[in-house]
């Protein structure tokens, strides 16, 4: 390579400019004015061994069979549109989905598109931090028979630092998704199962003394529940079941070092429902105790998230329903164990209440893992898991539920702003004396984002 001499570019010639006898004046040495190392001929071994300390020392390691490193994650954001110190990253996708669904002794296939909105606002502020997200999925069936199942999710956060190490934050969502009919509360014979709203509000406070953390958090949820349609058109109203919902959470954890915080847990909630003897004539407003230990975990990229066991007790105000209680697991963890590869796992425990005659509900325990591999500078695959347990009560006359679930895909990045996606899954959800459901789907579709 070929430079101006005087550049401090080490190992580079120095090729001086022609000299008009008419114009040219004496110059002063560069070297003098402005510092800069001479030419490698002019330096001595010693200067050149210093003067390659300075380079970087960390390079890069180029992959096995010489494909292009991976793009900066700065060169593939995607830029979003700028309101002020707001924005928003909307995302467009578009796949048409074929669907076999094996129900007893029966199966139905369809083919339908489906259409998915989704979008992030966020801020860009010196200090607190807003963060708007919100999905909603649109399905139309082109052939075949099947239930079309729309959703939708809404999530808002505010946090505010406050003085003194104090920070508020306040939040509100809404979701919405159609009731399975293998729920413990499905409408048997029904075409269309209800539609679930819910509406939800919290608020918290946080505060660090020292290396102690306390966090106070207060939740409101609102569930609706729609009608019902069964085969013949009619309508079977389940608005017994709507309720209102509040919860006090406190945690305290200890920070033995930045990358780990145990913590204690613990939480009263009160459920309360609209009509206070449902149409099963009993009263299915409780109160819930729970209480958890668990550690934070943070190394970084490489591994984070938080785990959590406990013990939750939901007490009813009819005497006739028993309790339900249970040994809780709760968490997520995010590992990359190498360069491309990475993994998430996460647990839930969470109580379900039941509608049936007689029976309190269950305790429902939840897996979901996903492994994603970058297999091209474009290409990424991924492979996920899902399993679930329903324990009922005792008294419920009912057998536990399982359900497992495997899929695989493949992601092709176009550009930043277009993804080529395919992807295959199948699921099973099974009890005894009950009836099995087999869930397979085939898509294929292209994401947009902005």
């Amino acid at each position: 390579m070929t430079t101006t001499a005087g550049t401090g570019d080490f190992g580079a010639s120095a090729t001086a400019a022609p000299v008009d006898p008419l114009t040219d004046t004496a110059q002063p040495d560069l070297q003098e004015t402005t510092g800069a190392i001479g030419s490698p001929s002019d330096l001595s071994a010693a200067d050149r061994d210093y003067a390659a300390s300075l380079a970087r020392q960390n390079a890069r390691t180029g992959s096995v069979d010489d494909l292009p490193l991976s793009a900066s994650s700065e060169e593939n954001d995607v830029p979003g549109i700028s309101f002020g110190t707001l924005t928003l990253r909307p995302t467009l996708d578009q796949r048409v989905v074929h669907e076999s669904v094996r129900y007893g002794t029966g199966k139905t296939s369809r083919t339908y598109s489906q259409t998915t909105l989704s979008g992030v606002l966020e801020s860009d502020w010196s200090r607190h931090q807003l963060r708007v997200d919100g999905t909603g999925t649109w399905q139309k069936n082109v052939s075949g028979t099947g239930t079309e199942t729309p959703s939708a999710d809404f999530n808002a956060l505010l946090n505010l630092d406050l003085v003194n190490d104090f920070t508020a934050f306040f939040g509100t969502g809404y979701s919405y998704s159609q009731e399975s009919r293998t729920d413990p509360n499905a409408i048997s014979g029904a075409t269309t199962q209800s539609g679930i709203h819910e509406l939800r509000a919290s608020l918290g406070l946080a505060k660090n003394l020292g290396l102690l953390r306390g966090t106070t958090t207060l939740d409101l949820t609102r569930m609706l529940h729609s009608d019902a349609t069964l085969a013949n058109g009619s309508s079977v109203r389940v608005n017994d079941r709507d309720t209102l919902g509040v919860e006090v959470t406190g945690r305290i954890g200890y920070e033995v070092s930045p990358a780990l915080v145990p913590f204690l847990e613990a939480s009263v909630g009160r459920e309360k429902y609209d009509k206070r003897i449902d149409s099963t004539g009993v009263e299915r407003s409780s109160t819930t105790l729970g209480a958890r230990a668990g550690a934070e975990i943070n190394l970084g990229e490489k591994l984070s998230g938080e785990f959590a066991a406990g013990y939750v007790l939901r007490s009813f105000d009819d005497a006739n329903l028993a309790d339900i209680s249970g040994l809780t697991v709760d968490g997520e963890l995010n590992w990359s164990p190498s360069r491309g590869t990475d993994v998430n796992v996460g647990l839930a425990t969470t109580l379900e209440t039941s509608t049936a005659t007689g029976q309190s509900g269950a305790v429902v325990y939840e897996l979901d893992s996903t492994l994603s591999q970058q297999i091209r500078n474009n290409l990424v695959a991924r492979l996920g898991a899902t399993a679930s347990y329903t324990d009922y009560d005792t008294g419920s006359g009912r057998n536990n539920q399982q359900s497992y679930g495997t899929s695989a895909g493949l992601t092709w990045t176009v550009n930043r702003y277009l993804d080529l996606e395919a992807d295959a899954s199948y699921e099973r959800t099974k009890e005894t004396g009950g009836t099995d459901e087999e869930t397979m789907s085939l898509g294929l579709g292209l994401k947009l984002r902005r």
